[in-house]
């Protein structure tokens, strides 16, 4: 039987002066991704998103615009079999604020523009979920 967990993440969009970028951090193994984490005990899963991108990257002034979707996959700790279920929720950070990493989890956050993002997110559905959040924000922002 596999023990269940759950996680919560955003897809951080700001808006600059000719375009807009989209925040990816490189997690402990060296692939680029989004801020996530564990949901705690009475915390909601966007609570949980909104917590993981200040505690990862330091951004505070980040709101939720819209739920993109869900992530579903087993993978295996010390011998442990665990199903794991991610939410991510499209945000958006205020053009002025700072990334800074605050965290030993992650090597480094940067903002990319959409296309090349695109090539460096490395997880399996990284891209389709990404592709979605990329698509959600231009339609909000028209």
């Amino acid at each position: 039987m596999a023990k269940r967990e759950f996680s919560a993440g955003g897809i951080v969009f700001r808006n600059t002066d000719k375009a807009f970028e989209v925040l990816l951090i490189k997690d402990a193994y060296g692939r680029w991704t989004w801020p996530k984490g564990h949901i705690d005990q009475g915390e909601s899963s966007q609570e949980a998103a909104l917590r993981e991108v200040g505690e990862e990257v330091g951004l505070r002034n980040v709101r939720i615009l819209k739920k993109v979707g869900r992530t579903n996959y087993f993978f295996r700790l010390k011998g442990e079999l665990i199903f794991k279920t991610v939410f991510f929720f499209l945000m958006e950070a205020d053009k002025k604020d700072a990334i800074q990493v605050e965290t030993d989890e992650i090597e480094d956050a940067k903002w990319f523009k959409p296309e090349l993002a695109l090539k460096k997110v490395e997880y399996k559905g990284a891209k389709e979920m990404l592709d979605k959040a990329i698509k959600k924000y231009k339609t909000e922002k028209k």
